[in-house]
């Protein structure tokens, strides 16, 4: 969602643009990745002496309940990421740089199993492993294995 569009979205549900929202909302468009409350809240504590944690929190759960972004699990950490309404996408999520890389997916195109009465209105598919990058940095650091004797 480009960042016009987004705080024009905001201000048609009445919520105030700011300039610590506005930061936000450019932060959050520009990542290519799910992102902790945490990571928002150190990358605008720099601009922003003095901004409590609560502040971003708050933001992203006001965001959440506009639809704009959604959370889920990532390690034992709840992590956000922008909402693509126009082309809902399946994401491969990497578990160590956290990278997601998204696909454009249909479930109706695929022969899956669904209830004869039931109607499919939303998906959210997460695959999670290792990008190529991380996982070939696993590869060199890995520890040998040991020799077992049988």
């Amino acid at each position: 969602m480009q960042l016009d569009k987004l705080i024009d979205y905001l201000v048609e549900h009445g919520v105030r643009i700011t300039t610590q929202r506005r930061f936000l909302v450019d932060l959050i468009v520009g990542l290519n990745r799910p992102f902790s409350a945490m990571e928002i809240y150190q990358a605008m504590e720099k601009t922003f002496h003095g901004l409590s944690y609560g502040t971003v929190y708050r933001n992203l759960e006001l965001f959440r309940q506009l639809r704009i972004v959604e959370i889920f699990l990532l390690d034992n950490e709840l992590r956000y990421r922008i909402i693509d309404h126009v082309q809902p996408q399946l994401h491969f999520i990497c578990m160590d740089c956290k990278q997601a890389i998204p696909m454009s997916f249909d479930p109706e195109q695929m022969e899956l199993p669904k209830p004869q009465q039931f109607r499919s209105l939303k998906y959210k598919i997460d695959v999670f492993g290792y990008c190529t990058d991380c996982e070939s940095s696993l590869e060199t650091h890995a520890p040998t294995r040991p020799e077992w004797n049988d």
